[in-house]
């Protein structure tokens, strides 16, 4: 069964949000690195990673049901924040966009009847639970951390230890 257009190229409208999400996430972890705070950088790394998961969930979702992915060029992310804090609010509210996102997406598919679309969005509806929720709880901690630089470090080795990125093989 052929894609409904619309839903289809919603799907490529979310493919590069999120592809655009993981190019943020980066630069986020490149501010942390600037900035000695290697645990918050690893853990804005992973963020990337997990975001260009996502896309491909979707591509391959589009992929398996004859649609055709069109790529769009990255916008250059923010390289300087204010704070830690700054950064994981700005991240939070990413997340929030991406869930008003997912529901407009979900939305057009019952419009539009597409029932393997719907079912393969549930999965980004539970996903965003979830990154909404841990975002918020790192806001929360580094709101506590109030710029002390001691309580922002031991943050950043429980960021470190939450979600490691794996090392780049050796070539």
């Amino acid at each position: 069964m052929k894609m409904n257009a619309k839903v289809a190229e919603a799907l490529n409208t979310q493919i590069n949000a999120e592809l655009q999400a993981s190019y943020t996430y980066l630069s986020m972890a490149a501010y942390f690195d600037s900035i000695d705070l290697p645990g918050f950088a690893a853990w804005f790394r992973s963020q990337s990673l997990e975001e260009t998961e996502h896309a491909m969930r979707i591509y391959d979702f589009m992929v398996k049901r004859g649609g055709r992915v069109t790529l769009e060029g990255n916008a250059k992310p923010q390289e300087e924040y204010g704070s830690p804090e700054e950064t994981i609010a700005t991240a939070l509210a990413m997340e929030e966009g991406v869930s008003a996102q997912i529901n407009a997406l979900f939305a057009l598919a019952k419009e539009h009847d597409d029932y393997s679309a719907q079912h393969m969005l549930n999965w980004f509806l539970d996903e965003q639970i979830e990154e909404e929720d841990v975002f918020a709880t790192v806001l929360d901690k580094a709101r506590a951390a109030d710029g002390n630089r001691w309580f922002l470090l031991e943050l950043d080795k429980e960021l470190g230890a939450a979600r490691p990125v794996p090392a780049p093989e050796e070539a």
